[in-house]
């Protein structure tokens, strides 16, 4: 009998990826969405169909096999599971792809296992455009016969790609997402510093950004058309500052615990923070761009 998934949080990811595993997932049963605003739930319920929406994460979770989550910080995961193992979830397998501290993993995991359920920890790589187009780079950890329960909605589905790390303990995931964030993360902070030395060299925008689309294609190209077209402060924050700030928070700790220097990744930390004070919380990761022509004698906005 096919499996019935339940997705809860309907963040610019969560709602990407369930519209993903409607079109591409071939699911037999409605799709059972939940979010803490349950309107925004409902209003996307509507978009996609084949999916039904509950007023409570303890119903959604209770009429699915698979439940699927990805929240915004660690904090929401620790209060949406605390709510959630106090019912009865024996033999249900529950996939987090929230971006949390290989240690939160690693303790929700055996939370979640002694209370009967399955585990698999599968943050992703791929920002919102992506995950729109189901090119994300899926990395599902824990027990093997769990990983094998994921795979079928991972590449082709939610994603393109699967780094497959079954049989590692489930913060290997986390872990190795922090790490990559470093690269995401400094890859905002180059493209930044190569638009602001282009145009204070009297180079244009659009030139520069051609060169980009051409050798570096993908996300390069992505933060580039935002930061060219000034999309980093006129459109809807790809990531908020808000949530860069939580992860970064996190990979500063893993380098503090590991003894490692992450300098560069420092410098662009600070820039979010002017991103910060002058945009809030909602500014947008890309405001690094701005942040950087400030520092440099331009305007915050192109």
């Amino acid at each position: 009998m096919a499996p019935r998934l339940a997705y809860l949080g309907l963040g610019a990811m969560g709602q990407a990826m369930t519209k993903n595993l409607i079109l591409n997932g071939k699911l037999e049963h409605r799709l059972i969405l939940w979010n803490r605003t349950l309107q925004v739930a409902l209003d996307h319920s509507a978009r996609i169909g084949h999916s039904v929406v509950a007023e409570t994460v303890e119903e959604a979770v209770q009429g699915a096999d698979i439940i699927w989550s990805c929240f915004a910080s660690q904090e929401a995961v620790s209060e949406r599971f605390e709510t959630i193992l106090q019912r009865d979830v024996k033999g249900k397998l529950f996939v987090e792809s929230s971006t949390i501290s290989a240690d939160a993993t690693n303790k929700l995991a055996e939370r979640v296992i002694a209370a009967g359920a399955e585990f698999v920890a599968m943050p992703v790589f791929g920002e919102p455009s992506m995950a729109q187009r189901a090119l994300l780079t899926c990395l599902p950890c824990g027990r093997e016969e769990s990983v094998q329960r994921v795979l079928p909605y991972t590449k082709g589905v939610v994603g393109r790609a699967v780094v497959d790390l079954s049989g590692q303990k489930p913060g290997t995931a986390s872990t190795l997402k922090l790490v990559g964030n470093t690269l995401i993360v400094g890859m905002i902070e180059n493209v930044a510093e190569a638009h602001v030395l282009a145009e204070k060299a009297g180079v244009e925008a659009k030139c520069l950004h051609q060169v980009i689309e051409n050798v570096w294609p993908g996300p390069y190209a992505i933060y580039s058309s935002r930061m060219s077209s000034g999309e980093y402060y006129k459109d809807k924050p790809i990531v908020n500052v808000e949530m860069a700030k939580h992860v970064a928070s996190h990979v500063l700790a893993l380098a503090e615990e590991t003894g490692t220097s992450l300098s560069s990744y420092k410098v662009a930390v600070d820039h979010i923070d002017d991103v910060e004070k002058h945009a809030g919380e909602a500014g947008d990761i890309s405001g690094i761009y701005g942040a950087i022509r400030k520092k440099s004698g331009l305007p915050f906005e192109r």
